[in-house]
């Protein structure tokens, strides 16, 4: 038992020495890699010198703890071999060395100390006299050397002093013999490694082939690093860490390995400050760059010049402005190119952010592009025409100082360079040698920030919205995605603004690509976030180094989650519904609210809106809640109840009345909607269902989260015929997925997602009637606005902002009324003819937006999201609405719809296959479609446009396509 233990100690704290605590410390602090600098040393001082007192402090305290725990805990196993706890300690050291890269010296230091505190302080007392006298003969960096190397010898002779009594003499040569062992171990390593706090041995420069740090080097390298690293065709480079203060170029110059300069081998020296080409700040212009250079002295000088150009007072001032930090400037050394023509390029337009590819060239070198002393040959290439190789065979025919081959790879690069990092748009300098398009420089375009991507968004909130609207639903969506961000990133939210998660544009909502980028990161996720804000792809696993920080807060987050049923629920019988009840009481029992006064209905619409904001907040958590937990345990949509959803309930509400009045009607065969009519108005029982069925479900509506449209309850005479449709063209709802045939893991994985599905029905349900009696409520107040003069009609109220209504009541503000809801009334109606781009860079639209995406406007097959099983073959009927096609005949069609929100279900319930430009498998669309048995493929996009009536398709549920078989329509 005993040599067990004594292996397990042994092998313990060997991998307690290999822990890497001091790396990951330093890395998940400041993002630096010890062993890419300095003496490469993974080490405290290491870690104090490179990374600054916080990542330091933490390193110490690490690695007490990794000295201090095997001394302990030999003490506790076998207190009577006190040379046992040297043992482990030597194990330490050795782990840390061999495998943590690190000395081991804080570790002994502590773990001594815990062992006997008269030795370390006897050891400690050696090593600081000889370091102070050592500095009267030599230089401060070997006496404390000396000092430190003689006091960890020195340590075998204390432990001889103090700790021979009451010892027998073979207990006593073994603890002497592992002092020793300890004490030749940490000198051997000391003098193998270097020296982290004073830097003497000359340091290797790191290339661009590998990976570098842009908190070290800068963005400028670190970018062309990734670049030269992804196969880019990118110069050869060497890189200076960065010099934090004016001086200190000139002093640490002698520390590196330089390359060596020659006529045959000129270099040129460039900036790469911290900062510069950074996604906020460009740096354009502000540090110099010095080439060729063709001796030694010219490449000190240059090198130095470069330095001294970051504290100029330009520079400074350009920092101040932007309020950035003096981070420091790193140097790039490269091979100067002599280049036959070079210039710059733009993956985008960097006005508006078009798809047009800019091109600037003139002969020579790139700095005249730059330096603005010529004017340059400007080439614009749009991308968004059908054949934008015709027009660069047009452009070559105005210009003979680039080959139209060149301008076709620079348009390649440019979009090659732009989808390397993530979509975002690319301000690139280029140089064409006669031979090769070499990539100098790769940096944001900062103008076009932030991006807006109408990802997730069209699907939340769809089509054209309102003043009205958008500010009610703003404020809601913001402040419930800044809570949910703020519980997870906790003090690290302070610095970012959560009111621009979202924003207007041409009338369209929009979610803000950039920021969300940033909170991915900040949270650990992967870079594909981005990719999959801006072109909807799968995000990629994270990085357990980056995600380590942030599982606090996603762990908060997760316990936050696992409440929602209980905290729902409890909501809801506490609040939730004690004021639905009230409001359906005040609504039907006043006539539509006609009697209250206007201050009493801006009340009303008050309160609703503290009710919304708590029911958002579940209406946004659940349904990430579900799809993550449907992701991590594997479960089918089939097996999921819909039961609880609004649309489903609904239609098989309404599918209940249709068979009864088929069982109750007298007529054999049903030949027409007008005959139906006619039997129904006998029928006042089943009139009165009908009434209550659409007293019910009267809060749904075409776009849930729009209350400028209006509700099913608005619309009985469209429903009316709806109903009677279902009478004489019945649907069938598909056969209910068996549950009993599932093995018990695959109910065990069920049972984690049965809840969260049935309450998100139910949130749904909570958040479509708040919203229809807010929707209730400003019909009301826009009566007495009609009756006053200061509205013509009721749907002018939408034009309004909240704010302005509240003006207007309370203060009698009402000046401007009419003009203003007259020309956003005109501006709307602009903007819901507009297609609007996926993409906005910046803070405008684009002058122009292609027609349809051009990489699938030619293709045959289209591919979006499977939604529902099923493969069928037929012909196409485009509806950008509800009331645009409710089908009064047998033969059904292939819908194509914008969106499917909860109120679309009496539409889709008619179809053969649904096709629809926003959703997921989730969507209301999906979810009928899978109720009723009808294939479905969600997400095509600009499907409105690129369909036409008449035409015929086959559409696959399976495998998420769209096969065009016609091109002509009807």
């Amino acid at each position: 038992m005993f040599l067990w233990k004594l292996v397990f100690f042994i092998l313990g704290s060997l991998s307690l020495g290999a822990l890497p605590l001091t790396d990951l410390s330093v890395r998940i602090l400041t993002g630096i890699d010890l062993t890419q600098v300095g003496t490469g040393n993974v080490s405290v001082a290491a870690a104090f010198t490179h990374a600054g007192k916080k990542a330091g402090i933490t390193a110490v305290l690490a690695e007490i703890a990794k000295g201090i725990l095997p001394v302990l805990l030999a003490k506790f196993w076998f207190p009577e071999i006190p040379a046992l706890e040297l043992v482990g300690l030597i194990a330490v050291v050795w782990g840390r060395y061999l495998i943590a890269r690190g000395g081991g010296v804080t570790n002994a230091t502590w773990g001594i100390l815990v062992y006997s505190p008269i030795v370390a302080l006897s050891s400690g007392i050696t090593g600081v006299l000889i370091w102070q006298i050592g500095r009267l003969a030599s230089d401060s960096t070997s006496a404390r050397l000396r000092g430190v190397r003689w006091g960890c010898l020195s340590g075998p002779f204390w432990v001889g002093l103090w700790r021979f009594s009451g010892y027998q003499f073979a207990e006593f040569f073994l603890e002497l013999f592992t002092a020793i062992g300890l004490s030749v171990t940490l000198v051997l390593i000391n003098l193998r490694q270097g020296d982290d706090l004073d830097l003497y041995q000359p340091q290797r420069l790191f290339s661009l082939s590998e990976p570098l740090d842009d908190q070290v080097y800068g963005e400028k390298a670190a970018r062309l690093s990734q670049l030269k690293r992804a196969g880019f065709k990118v110069p050869l480079g060497w890189v200076l860490p960065a010099f934090k203060a004016k001086a200190q170029a000139s002093q640490q110059l002698s520390n590196f390995s330089l390359p060596i300069p020659g006529s045959q081998l000129p270099l040129i020296v460039r900036s790469s400050a911290i900062g510069e080409d950074s996604d906020n700040s460009s740096a354009a212009g502000q540090y110099d760059s010095i080439g060729p250079v063709t001796t030694e002295a010219e490449l000190i000088n240059a090198i130095d010049r470069c330095c001294q150009s970051y504290w100029s007072s330009e520079a400074i001032s350009y920092r101040r402005q932007r309020r950035l930090h003096d981070e420091g400037i790193a140097i790039l050394i490269q091979p100067y190119i002599s280049s036959k023509v070079a210039g710059v390029m733009f993956s985008r337009h960097p006005l508006d952010g078009s798809a047009k590819v800019i091109i600037e060239a003139l002969p020579g070198g790139g700095e005249a592009v730059v330096g603005g002393k010529f004017t340059p040959l400007h080439l614009e290439i749009n991308l968004s025409t059908l054949d934008p190789k015709k027009e660069i065979l047009n452009l070559v025919k105005n210009t003979s100082l680039l080959p139209g081959s060149i301008i076709a790879e620079l348009v390649g690069l440019a979009q090659e360079i732009e989808t390397f990092y993530h979509g975002l748009p690319q301000d690139i300098e280029w140089s064409w040698d006669g031979e090769h398009i070499w990539i100098l420089q790769s940096r944001p375009i900062t103008n076009l920030r932030p991006i807006w991507t109408r990802t997730i968004a069209a699907e939340v909130i769809p089509g054209a919205i309102p003043p009205l609207t958008w500010s009610i639903n703003r404020p809601l969506t913001c402040g419930v995605w800044g809570e949910i961000f703020k519980l997870v990133l906790g003090k690290k939210a302070a610095e970012l603004d959560f009111n621009q998660t979202a924003t207007l544009l041409g009338s369209h909502a929009y979610f803000n690509a950039t920021l969300l980028g940033t909170i991915f990161r900040m949270m650990g996720l992967p870079e594909q976030g981005l990719e999959f804000l801006l072109r909807g792809q799968k995000m990629g696993k994270p990085p357990l180094s980056k995600l380590l920080p942030s599982l606090p807060g996603l762990w908060r987050l997760v316990r936050r989650e696992s409440r929602i049923v209980k905290s729902f629920n409890q909501d809801y019988h506490q609040q939730f519904l004690p004021e639905l009840k009230q409001l359906e009481t005040d609504f039907y029992g006043d006539f539509a609210l006609s009697s209250q006064s206007l201050s009493q209905l801006l009340e009303r619409s008050e309160g609703i809106q503290n009710l919304l904001k708590r029911v958002t907040y579940y209406n946004i958590l659940a349904p990430i809640g579900l799809a993550i937990r449907i992701k991590i345990f594997k479960v089918s949509d089939e097996w999921l109840p819909t039961e609880n959803n609004p649309e489903v309930m609904a239609m098989y509400s309404l599918q209940q009345l249709a068979h009864k009045f088929r069982e109750e009607t007298t007529i054999e065969e049903i030949l027409s909607l007008s005959e139906l009519e006619k039997q129904f108005n006998t029928m006042s029982t089943l009139q009165e269902e009908f009434t209550t069925w659409l007293d019910t479900y009267g809060y749904l509506s075409e776009v849930g989260t729009d209350i400028a449209v209006s509700t099913w309850k608005e619309q009985p005479e469209m429903f009316r015929k709806t109903f009677l449709s279902m009478v004489q063209n019945p649907s069938v709802k598909a056969e209910k997925f068996n549950l009993k045939i599932l093995n018990p893991w695959q109910s065990l994985r069920l049972s984690q997602c049965r809840e969260r599905a049935i309450i998100k029905g139910k949130i749904a349900e909570v958040y479509g009637k708040l919203l229809a009696h807010l929707r209730w409520t400003f019909l009301a107040i826009a009566n007495q606005g009609i009756a006053a003069n200061l509205l013509e009609n009721q749907s002018d109220i939408f034009f309004l902002e909240f704010v302005e209504i509240q003006s207007w009541i309370r203060h009698g503000k009402s000046d401007l009324i009419k003009e203003k809801i007259k020309n956003r009334r005109e501006q709307f109606e602009r903007d819901k003819t507009y297609q609007v781009p996926t993409l906005v860079y910046g803070n405008k639209l684009p002058k122009t937006v292609s027609s349809t995406n051009m990489e699938q406007q030619n293709l045959s097959i289209l591919t979006g999201i499977p939604a529902s099983v099923g493969c069928v073959e037929g012909t196409i009927r485009v509806c950008r609405s509800i009331g645009d096609s409710l089908t009064n005949g047998r033969e059904k069609s292939i819908l194509v719809v914008p969106y499917t929100d909860a109120g679309w279900a009496p539409l889709l319930i008619n179809a053969q296959a649904i096709i629809s430009e926003v959703g997921g498998q989730l969507s209301h669309g999906a979810i009928i479609a899978r109720e009723y048995g009808i294939p479905a493929v969600m997400n095509i996009p600009n499907a409105i446009s690129r369909f036409k009536n008449g035409q015929r398709v086959r559409v696959d549920g399976y495998q998420g396509t769209v096969e065009i078989l016609t091109e002509d329509g009807v």
